[in-house]
């Protein structure tokens, strides 16, 4: 349009006048209308083609109330002065961004402030909504993609971009013929969208892909590490079916990127939708429809669960929490930092540790005495028994002798040495000596056991081990202040790196203009946790699938050119969402150290007590055991003497 032209006029010849542009695209700019604060004019830089004017002019007679609610619908052509449609009128949107701003994690944080995994699930399924609204009036949106839904900081989603889908009028089809490859289902990909009539089937996919995307930190589906030869594009992957986090992951040769949740983070319902969406059995039988999703949405976003370390996780309370997880692996926040007023006043350590003070300690392991006992009577009558039975046999072998030399018999030696065995074998004792001494052996054994055991379950030893733990997380705990004064002054002496890295921070892949950086290389790129100026390094990007030394350069050299627009400021003072992040850790530390102290404290308790109660039922045990002992021994002793 003549920018010259500032009035235009509806069918009915109102006259419009444009105020200024909001927005602009390939197709048109979009101007304010001064004398209708709701509605802006979309004037397309081209002549309208009659398939496109009766297209609108269809829009305009399908319209509903779930329609306005949910989308920028159309609602009528605007004309020049000799009556040729120009452009359409629309409702305007105004306090919204783009849904690539919110699955983002950087941009999150900066756009989205107070936003958790609640919040992200809540917007997937209002944004399955607005599917749901323009399937059920037989429009398709054919080109599904980020900048196609908007979304308020109450979590609401309208569609913009409407004149580009495809549209069903008393019997006409008016099509959608483009599309981004990262959001085009397996069975178009490759094609040209020329002449293809587009189903809900195929927009179902696209959905599912936004579902993803939304719930998985901006992690493309198809995004993964491939294990065969050569790379593999996620317009590759999609059209061969390689979903990189599905069970089916590993005989497809593919695998999630580093650090990425797995897909059962969302329960078995999710998963199952997921699995389904990105299946040959989604292609042909159907994937999950935009109600399907809004169903099992609702269901997730009801079970989700506080993270006890980190107020801002929001999960099903698998543990480890899937969050905490992948910042510990990456570094990077996922939500906004927000602490709480007063959330760290609320333990009242000096309380606590007057709890602790108070219990007391269970004393030394109890001596279980040495008992007075005397031998058995049969153990005194064994002593020295054995020297009595010789002797007594060698008198008896002494007398056959001496009568066998008087009758000078030789072979009467022999009847005295019969004699001797015989009698000593039949006077021995011994083996009842020897029973003595097995069973004082196998009451040793068993009293050093018991005593080991005594020791350990009796003993104070576990009691003063968990009270040195309780000490050290005291002193954790104590030194919190002078850990934040450390981390606050540590900002201050790297005030210009911090404001370098915030400025980097600004610049998203995304939206940047890079030589043979695509929209399918940026996603993949977002995947890999590489969204801004700040991430692009040499040895991130060489571990991105298909970015080798050229392609990496030319990124390096992008952050060059917008690091050499830096300008420091001295007089700046510290970011707050800076300061933010240390609270939030210092938070974080807090609410750990009171849950481990709390904890720790009731094990303190139950540990005494299992020490006495090992003492009271124990002690007639080990009595029984030393008087055993004790008997055993004195014994022995008696048979020995």
């Amino acid at each position: 349009m003549n920018a010259k032209v500032r009035e235009v006029f509806t069918l009915r010849g109102e006259a419009l006048k444009l105020g200024e542009i909001v927005g602009q695209g390939g197709e048109g700019a979009v101007y304010d209308l001064a004398a209708h604060k709701n509605h802006v004019a979309k004037i397309y830089h081209r002549p309208l083609e009659q398939q496109r004017i009766d297209k609108i002019r269809a829009m305009g007679k399908i319209k509903t109330e779930s329609l306005e609610k949910l989308t920028a619908w159309p609602t009528g052509l605007v004309c020049s002065k000799d009556s040729k449609p120009i452009g359409l009128i629309m409702p305007k949107i105004s306090g919204r961004k783009s849904i690539h701003q919110l699955y983002s994690p950087k941009s999150r944080r900066t756009d989205f402030q107070r936003v958790d995994w609640r919040f992200l699930t809540r917007v997937a399924a209002n944004t399955a909504r607005a599917f749901a609204a323009v399937h059920d009036n037989a429009c398709v949106i054919g080109d599904v993609n980020h900048g196609g839904v908007l979304v308020a900081q109450d979590a609401t989603v309208r569609l913009i971009d409407c004149d580009s889908f495809q549209v069903s009028y008393l019997g006409q089809q008016y099509l959608c013929e483009v599309g981004i490859e990262t959001f085009t289902p397996p069975e178009l990909q490759g094609r040209s969208f020329s002449g293809i009539v587009r189903t809900p089937n195929h927009d179902n996919f696209g959905l599912a892909v936004m579902m993803f995307l939304l719930l998985f930190m901006g992690k493309h589906p198809f995004a993964g590490r491939y294990a065969g030869t050569g790379d593999m594009p996620i317009s590759k992957a999609i059209e061969e079916y390689r979903f990189p986090y599905g069970a089916n992951a590993a005989a497809v040769g593919m695998a999630r990127p580093p650090s990425s949740p797995e897909l059962a983070i969302v329960g078995p319902r999710l998963t199952k939708m997921f699995e389904d969406a990105f299946s040959q059995r989604g292609t042909s039988a159907g994937r999950p429809v935009a109600r399907d999703w809004v169903a099992a949405l609702a269901e997730l976003e009801a079970n989700l669960k506080q993270c006890s370390a980190n107020s801002s996780h929001w999960s099903l309370g698998s543990s480890p929490c899937p969050w905490c997880k992948m910042e510990g692996a990456t570094g990077v926040p996922l939500f906004s930092t927000v602490v709480p007023a007063g959330g760290a006043t609320l333990f009242d350590i000096a309380g606590f540790q007057r709890q602790v003070d108070a219990i007391p300690h269970p004393g030394p392991v109890p001596t279980v005495s040495e008992k007075n006992v005397t031998p058995d009577p049969n153990a005194l009558k064994i002593k020295g028994h054995a020297r009595r039975t010789n002797f007594r046999a060698g008198i008896a072998a002494a007398v056959v002798g001496v009568a066998g030399l008087m009758m000078a018999q030789i072979w009467v030696a022999g009847i005295a040495l019969g004699v001797f065995l015989g009698l000593r074998g039949l006077l021995n004792r011994d083996s009842e000596a020897a029973e003595y001494r097995r069973v004082a052996a196998e009451a040793a054994t068993q009293w050093k056991n018991a005593q080991s055991s005594w020791m350990q379950r009796a003993g104070p030893d576990a009691f003063d081990r968990q009270k040195t733990v309780l000490a050290a997380l005291r002193r954790e705990w104590d030194i919190l202040p002078s850990k934040r004064v450390a981390r606050l002054s540590e900002l201050e002496r790297n005030r210009r790196q911090a404001q370098l890295h915030r400025f980097l921070d600004n610049f998203e892949i995304s939206s940047a203009k890079i030589e043979s950086i695509g929209p399918g290389k940026k996603q993949v790129l977002e995947s890999y946790g590489i969204e801004t100026a700040l991430d692009v390094e040499r040895n991130k990007l060489y571990s991105v699938p298909g970015f080798g030394p050229k392609t990496a350069q030319k990124l390096l050299n992008w952050r060059r050119s917008v690091e050499a627009r830096f300008v420091f400021d001295p007089s700046r003072a510290i970011d707050p969402r800076d300061i933010a992040q240390i609270d939030q850790d210092i938070l974080g530390d807090r609410k750990r150290l009171q849950g481990a102290l709390i904890l720790g404290l009731e094990q303190l308790k139950q540990t005494r007590a299992q020490i006495l109660a090992a003492r009271e039922h124990s002690r007639p045990e080990m009595e029984r055991l030393r008087l055993v002992l004790d008997q055993s021994s004195a014994n022995v002793a008696a048979i020995s003497g």
